[in-house]
């Protein structure tokens, strides 16, 4: 309940600070993608899918935003599904983004029932067009966690920024870092990668990124080192990755449980 009433009061706020823009509509993301991981030499396939949805209120500067995903984790052939909800609302500007966000996991994994949500802020710096040069977004992100595993309360906190640069405007580059932690779990999470729009005028992008996690968990630790790979379908106005992810629903990058390496631990949280 305390994200929730988090997100009701950083709606209070950001509703009597707003600086206009011109961006007004709706826009959005399709997103599908495979995930593989190695943990301790147990190999993890994942399968996902979600989309996310953004409204622009005009002369405004708030753009309100929702967001689902499911994703399926198999270890030695075993299922872990895991579905995630949210949304944000932030204030945006040519030069930035700041907002609120938070999101509701629910997974099941050695039979017991993880039941999550994550409140925070997040920002994000938009640079060096304004100088002629390739853009580049800066972001930071930070919050709580908070829910309940096998019936027990569990809180936590999370932070994490990172970077991206547009080496072409249909092709970028992003590298990012976050420190997560939930009661006796913890993981950390480091990840590089690019994404490529092929046709400016067909909004279809490929992505691929390196992901290393490092997990500790009921004095276990491991690590886990993967590759993932997505398509995302962008709708809305724009025909560059630029527009799409400064225009578009931005990415706040919610915390995520580290199923693979739990799954490996093979211990309960």
């Amino acid at each position: 309940m305390r994200f929730k009433l988090f997100l009701m009061g950083a709606a209070a706020v950001l509703a009597t600070s707003a600086n206009a823009t011109d961006w007004t509509g709706f826009s959005g993301t399709v997103t599908g993608g495979y995930d593989y991981s190695d943990v301790k030499g147990i190999a993890n396939n994942a399968y996902n899918f979600g989309g996310a949805a953004n409204y622009a209120i005009a002369n405004s500067g708030i753009n309100l935003q929702g967001d689902a995903d499911y994703s399926e984790n198999r270890t030695q052939h075993v299922p872990t599904d895991t579905w995630t909800t949210g949304g944000a609302i932030t204030l945006r500007d040519p030069m930035f983004a700041v907002g609120f966000n938070g999101d509701y996991n629910t997974t099941r994994l050695f039979q017991q029932r993880l039941n999550y949500g994550n409140y925070g802020a997040f920002g994000e710096w938009y640079g060096l067009d304004q100088l002629g040069l390739n853009p580049i977004t800066l972001r930071l992100r930070g919050g709580g966690i908070s829910g309940t595993i096998a019936g027990l309360d569990r809180d936590g906190g999370y932070f994490g920024g990172g970077a991206t640069y547009y080496v072409l405007p249909q092709l970028s580059l992003t590298a990012d870092a976050s420190h997560n932690n939930l009661s006796n779990l913890r993981w950390t999470n480091f990840e590089v990668g690019a994404e490529y729009l092929p046709v400016a005028t067909l909004p279809v992008s490929i992505s691929a990124s390196y992901v290393h996690d490092n997990i500790a968990n009921l004095g276990q630790t491991t690590h886990s080192d993967g590759l993932m790979v997505r398509l995302a379908l962008h709708l809305g106005e724009g025909n560059s990755l630029v527009d799409f992810d400064r225009n578009g629903p931005l990415n706040a990058r919610s915390p995520q449980a580290p199923i693979d390496g739990l799954s490996a631990l093979n211990r309960p949280l």
